[in-house]
Parts: structure tokens; sequence; C-alpha cells
């Protein structure tokens, strides 16, 4: 953190300016690298809510593990940011007051100083702590934290020339804490082992300081950012305590006044941007990534870049993006660097999820997925998914491929075999359990609306087995061919897929069915949703409405709508309510008691919801005096596992509560 204190204030700004952006920027998103939801490509979108956080590449046989927890993509764009005043600065020597950072040259072992080059890059090198955040590549050398060999670089200050060294010992205070710990987790012991190894070299530099400034700090961490309002008066605190030795070293006011014009001076104010380019991509090609850039020539639009960045990351293929401005032909060059993930192109990724309730068989599912992406130079993906899981069973291969290098229009093609049971109920018992069996080739085109959602037209055609294995009714076998045309059409633009604050997500499903093109059923069935989540302060209330209408055919059982689940209708278990038409409508409130750090998830929340709405066979059983009601309450979270949520629910129709518990994704 002391490079970029250092950088920032290097670069003109004052130490109110800097406070101010310290406090006020929100720490638990900066630190998470992921693009915001609205601006990741609707594919994107759906892997969010299949996969946990992690993801191996796999290429050669092999596997490949990303480097740290985050890659810094969002802190890089801060520090350019905080650092525009010093745009077109190359030689650190010719900022407001001179500057170097401390950093780890990887691959020789040794701590380089960094006298030159992009003052933000620079920045986030030195503090790219091993295994927190990825290593930083400048050229041909790799960079991580300069701490490890100097973390008190006093004799870095005192080369450069300085008279008067006054050093700030943040970590005095951590260190006298941690030799009285119990070293009961290990998080004391790998801290405690960190202190041993580089306390004596801290001590060593501070003997060569004038003046040592040591704040109390003992109730912070090195990962504590979200406080730094707490943490600043620590060291306010600190440096009036040393008041009488600071006012020793003070120079006049006329001296004063004239170091300070020299720190603030500002640059620059009115960039002009006369080229736009795009570096260190090499699979994705530069029209996928034009496409998502807004930016113009002519004067610096940095709202604009910004937006630029998250559609361009959101993309799913980089690293880092990253954006520079050199000067050149009497205006800027705005360059975009895309680098992509070196553990790719080929990733592997995970989902589970585990949903109980009481009374009712544990739900549970592990998924693996593999991808291949960047195919080709049109950005085509294929994808492998093998499921295996209590309750279902399955194998998915879909190759998806845009034939525009906007990747605007694309098709298709994709084979899915899965094996499922379902419980059937009649009021609150089951009375048939049914295993079904479905095998389906389907063929779609569709104009992707990239952050934005879909459109999609599609063929399906298979096969599909239901059998009964036991219950109270002894059911038949099916054995029905399925052929149809298929639509969809998704609006998303939530912020979040399990606990969204605000945005919208609309979606529309449709299957059409006939005997005439070969299927055993001709019906027809269209499902229709909507969501939009209003927050105001720890508070979000999420209304959401769905529906669906079979037309006046019969569905059959692989395509009849159910409900019931904690995603669903509370107090009933999955699939306890089915029928031929549905409405639903849930009103869910949420209030967010604390946030988890950043490389962990993000919050955690009360809930509440009522639903209400229902089932029907015929068209004429649809009425509004036949609704059914439910309620919950419960305490979720948002992990980087997926959601984990403990709640209750009643249905006004049932006799008792019951009770859920759901880990993992959605898939």
């Amino acid at each position: 953190m002391g490079a970029i204190v250092a950088g920032m204030y290097a670069s003109g700004m004052s130490p109110e300016e800097m406070e101010q952006a310290f406090t006020q920027l929100d720490w638990w998103d900066v630190l998470k690298d992921q693009s915001p939801h609205q601006y990741l490509v609707y594919r994107r979108k759906e892997d969010d809510k299949r996969y946990m956080g992690t993801e191996l590449g796999f290429n050669n046989w092999s596997f490949q593990y990303r480097p740290g927890m985050a890659y810094g993509q969002k802190l890089n764009n801060v520090l350019e940011t905080f650092t525009l005043n010093s745009t077109g600065i190359i030689d650190f020597d010719d900022l407001n007051i001179p500057y170097r950072a401390v950093a780890t040259d990887l691959r020789k072992g040794e701590s380089v100083v960094l006298e030159n080059g992009d003052l933000a890059l620079a920045m986030r090198a030195s503090m790219a702590v091993p295994g927190v955040f990825t290593p930083v590549r400048i050229g041909d050398r790799i960079f991580v934290d300069g701490g490890i060999f100097n973390n008190m670089p006093v004799d870095v200050v005192k080369s450069m020339g300085a008279d008067i060294i006054i050093a700030v010992d943040v970590g005095a205070s951590g260190a006298r804490k941690s030799a009285q710990s119990n070293y009961q987790s290990l998080p004391e012991v790998i801290g405690r082992t960190y202190t041993i190894m580089q306390r004596p070299g801290q001590e060593k530099q501070l003997e060569q300081a004038d003046l040592v400034i040591q704040p109390d700090l003992e109730d912070f961490s090195s990962s504590h950012f979200h406080r730094s309002a707490e943490i600043i008066p620590a060291g306010r605190i600190a440096a009036e305590q040393k008041k009488e030795q600071l006012k020793a070293l003070g120079v006049s006011q006329t001296e004063y006044t004239d170091y300070l014009s020299r720190q603030r001076t500002q640059h620059e104010k009115n960039i002009t941007v006369n080229e736009i380019r795009i570096e260190g991509n090499s699979t994705v090609s530069d029209d996928l990534i034009q496409y998502r850039i807004q930016a113009q020539k002519g004067p610096l639009d940095l709202e604009t870049v910004n937006h630029d960045l998250r559609r361009i990351y959101g993309m799913g293929n980089f690293q880092t993006v990253t954006y520079e401005l050199e000067r050149e032909n009497g205006g800027y060059a705005l360059i975009y660097k895309a680098h992509e993930k070196y553990w790719g192109p080929a990733f592997l990724h995970f989902g589970m999820k585990f949903e109980l309730a009481s009374d009712t068989s544990m739900l549970w599912s592990f998924l693996l997925n593999y991808t291949q992406s960047d195919l080709n130079q049109l950005g085509g993906e294929l994808k492998f998914d093998f499921e295996g899981g209590g309750q279902r069973r399955g194998i998915a291969v879909e190759w998806y491929q845009p034939f525009t290098h906007s990747g605007r229009f694309f098709i298709t093609p994709e084979l899915i075999a899965l094996d499922e049971d379902i419980d059937l109920y009649q009021k609150n018992d089951v009375y048939a359990e049914v295993e079904q069996q479905r095998v389906f080739g389907n063929l779609d085109a569709g104009i992707s609306a990239f952050e934005f959602g879909e459109i999609r037209v599609g063929f399906r055609g298979g096969h599909v087995w239901d059998q009964g294995r036991s219950g109270i009714v002894s059911l038949g076998k099916m054995n029905d061919w399925v052929v149809g045309l298929t639509t969809r059409i998704v609006l998303d633009q939530l912020d979040d897929n399990y606990f969204p604050n605000k945005g919208y997500r609309l979606s529309l499903d449709g299957c059409f069915t006939d005997t005439k093109i070969g299927s055993e059923h001709t019906f027809d069935r269209i499902e229709a949703k909507a969501m939009a989540p209003l927050t105001f302060g720890r508070h979000t209330l999420t209304p959401a409405l769905s529906g669906g209408s079979s037309f006046g055919t019969d569905l059959p059982l692989y395509s009849t709508f159910f409900l019931g689940g904690l995603d669903s209708f509370a107090g009933y278990a999955p699939y306890q309510l089915f029928g031929n038409y549905y409405g639903l409508l849930n009103l869910g409130y949420r209030y967010r008691l604390g946030r988890l750090p950043p490389t962990f998830g993000n919050g955690i929340f009360a809930l509440a919801r009522f639903d209400v709405g229902n089932v029907w066979i015929d068209k004429d059983d649809v009425d509004i005096k036949d609704l059914e009601y439910g309620a919950l309450i419960g305490i979720g979270a948002d992990t980087m596992i997926g959601r984990v949520v403990l709640s209750i629910g009643q249905a006004a129709e049932l006799n008792s509560p019951r009770f859920y518990m759901t880990i993992g994704n959605e898939f």
C-alpha cells in the first residue's frame, strides 16, 4: 500500500484528496476481479450462475492454475484513474516529486527499484502479494510484492538524495501483537512466520531514518483496505505524538509554499485522443474487442473508457484489461491492453448444488465443465458438461459459433442426454416416483445483444422415456418422439444472479411441437418471467412475476410446469405442484447483515418472501379464487462457491412448515 500512497502523492494529489479517494472507494468491489454482472456478455452470465469461482486451465493434457486469488483487474484501472495527472510521464524523476517503487523479480529472485514506465503499473507491481494478487508482467520480467525483500525501503530513499527521512512503520503494532498469540489457527502461524522473516530487515532499515512514526494498528491487518476511514485517523494520532520532533524538521513558510506549488502541479487537464489501439491479445481478434469499445477520438472521456474496460473484460477471455495513454503526434494514443488468460484457451469449471427440504429426499448434483474457447477468429466455443448426482445425471455438448466478426449473430448445435428422477405429489404425499430419460438435439440461430441478453429460434428433436419406479400409483411406460420449434428471448441487466440489488431480468421461452412433423404429441408451451429488484441502503425488495400456458394443449410430463422449492413456492417441495398452466408472484425482501471478504464472496443477508400463485390442469380451471399462499424466512450468503441459504417456509394449505437448505449453483 505504501507504493500506492506515494504514487498518488507524487502524481499531484493532496492528502485530503487521497483520504477522500480511499474512504469513498468500494473496496469490496475493487478487489473482486469480475466485471459487474450487468457488463458480462450473456453467455458469461449463464456461466457465473452455473460454476463456482474456481477456474483451471487444461491444455496439452495438463492442468494450469491461476497464480493468485485476484488478478487486480479493477485495482489496475483505479490506479490509472488516481494517477491520470501523470499521463505521458515515463521517467519517475519527472513527476511532481521524484518517486520509486520497490518490487521483487520473481525469476531472478532479487529486489528491483522501478524508476520509469507506467506509474500505475509500477504501483500495482509493488503490491502484488503472492497468492493474493497475480504477478505483474513488465516487459519480459515478472514482478511480485517488493516487501518480500525490502518492506521498508529507507535505503532507496536515501540513494535518491533525501536529506531527511521520515519513515512510517505500519507493522510495529502488528508484530508486537503476533508475538503474543497462541497460534491456534493457520493464518496466525503464517502471519507470524512472515513477521519473523521480515521484521529484522525492517528494523535495520528503520535505523537509517531520521524519524520513525509507528501508528497503533493492532486491530487491523494488511487486507483491511475497506477500513481506511478507521486506519487514517490512527496515522494522524501517531504523527501528532511526534509533533515536537516534526516541528524541528520544518522549513520556512516560503519554502513550503514553493514545495506545495510543485507537488500540486496539474499537467494537461484536457487530454486529446488522436488514436485508439488494441494491444496484448493474441487469440481473440481485434474485431471482437473493437465492437465493445465506445470511446472516440477527441477529448478523453474517462467514464466511457472505464465502461469499455468492463465490457471487454466481461467477454471472459482476459486476465486483465487495462488502458494506457501514450503521447504522440501532439496528442495521445489511447491503448487498450487486453492480456488473455495464459492458462487458456481450454478451461475446466466446477459446479455443485445441494438442496434439502424436510420430508423429501436430498437433491444433489455435481457439474464438471470443459470449455474450449477461441476456436477461430470469430470466437467459436465448444462446451462439454458432465453432471452426476442423486436426482439428475447427464451429458451435454454445445458448439457456439458466431458467424460475424462482431459476434452479433450465431448458431448453436447442441446434444443433451439426461436421466432424471421426479417425485409426483398428491397434496402432501408422494404418489409416484418417475425416472425420466431424455435425449435431445437442438439447432439454434440467434442474435446476441452482448451484455443485455440474446434472442434464439431453433429446431428440437429427440426422444423421451418415462417409467414409474415406485409409489402408491403404478405408472406405465412412456416412449415419445419429440420434434418441434423453440424460441427464447432474454434481457438480463441484474447486477447479481442470486442476490441482485438493481437492474431487471425478462425472459420468454417457447416450445411448439406437432405430430405432423414427427412428434408423438402436439403441444404449445410458453413461459414468461420478470424480476426487477429495488434497493434502499441495506434493504432490497425483489418482486418477481412468472407464468406459463399450454394454450389448450396437454403437456406431457417432460414439458409440464412445476412449482415448489426454495426458489419457486415456499412451503412446498420441489415438483410438488404441476400442471398445464401456472401463475406465480414472489414478493421478496432482503436485509444485508454484513459483507464477506472480497475473495470469499459478497454479503450475508436476512431473507423473507411471500408467494401467491397456483398451477392448473385445464384452462377453464384457472381462477384467481383458487390461489395458494406461502411464505418463508431465512438467512443467506453470497459465497465463492455459490449461494448458501437456510430457511423455513410455510404453505397455507399444508399442516406443517418445511425447512430448506441450499448450497451451490444453479444448472
